[in-house]
């Protein structure tokens, strides 16, 4: 049986959307490959599965997908499925399957929910003892500019709210998670003016950064993140 979905701007499809957005989201799950060997994964908002078959190549022993999103997780079973790797409808606030995992992945997720902390209790009750969680979110510094708090409303329709680094590290760490200086990552990074003058000069003379700088996942430096991944690991 062939299963098709159409590409809203909702979450991600393979093959139909734009080249930038396709390799922020690629090189996420190629990141997480880094740490895949040889765990049991849960990966969180899996959309329509794409990540399945990069991280049980990577070495990954099981991939479970889970999506809040019913078509997609139907799409995910008919096209990704297959032995290690299984699909289930779920919320990210509380899915159960009857077990835990050595790695949980939750990619520009955590923006959607609106009771984000239930959300992170939940993926840390998910994960083994000293297990990992990587997690990604729009850098509201980037996405939002005009958004000076959690509270104020994104620039994006779909996003309940967006963090800057400290904010999420701060709330991983209310939960238990354990985070150390080498656990923040980042995408598209580049320098950001203070000046708006400057800005708007800066992206004349050297193109788009959203466009120009990597989508690769490399540590955090000085330099400003469009999106940002922390490690976490539970005690």
């Amino acid at each position: 049986m062939t299963a098709t979905i159409k590409f809203t701007g909702e979450f991600f499809v393979p093959g139909q959307s734009e080249a930038r957005i396709e390799a922020d989201h690629m090189e996420r799950y190629r990141f997480a490959g880094r740490f895949a060997r040889g765990k049991s994964i849960l990966d969180v908002a899996c959309g329509v599965g794409y990540a399945a078959p990069l991280l049980i190549g990577a070495g990954a022993l099981t991939y479970q997908g889970v999506d809040i999103n019913p078509e997609a997780v139907t799409y995910a079973m008919h096209t990704y499925g297959g032995d290690g790797i299984r699909f289930a409808v779920g919320d990210i606030a509380t899915f159960r399957s009857g077990r835990t995992y050595d790695l949980i992945t939750c990619f520009e997720t955590i923006e959607h929910v609106e009771d984000y902390r239930a959300a992170l209790q939940n993926l840390y009750d998910l994960l083994n003892p000293r297990g990992h969680l990587l997690i990604s979110s729009p850098n509201r510094a980037i996405t939002s500019p005009a958004a000076r708090s959690l509270t104020d409303k994104p620039r994006n329709r779909y996003h309940r709210q967006e963090f800057v680094p400290a904010e999420l590290v701060a709330e991983l760490h209310r939960v238990g998670w354990v985070t150390d200086r080498d656990s923040l990552f980042g995408q598209r990074q580049r320098r950001v003016h203070a000046s708006a003058g400057m800005r708007r000069l800066a992206r004349l003379v050297m193109g788009n950064p959203d466009r120009k700088a990597s989508a690769v996942v490399t540590p955090l430096t000085d330099k400003t993140p469009r999106y940002f991944i922390v490690r976490a690991q539970k005690p």
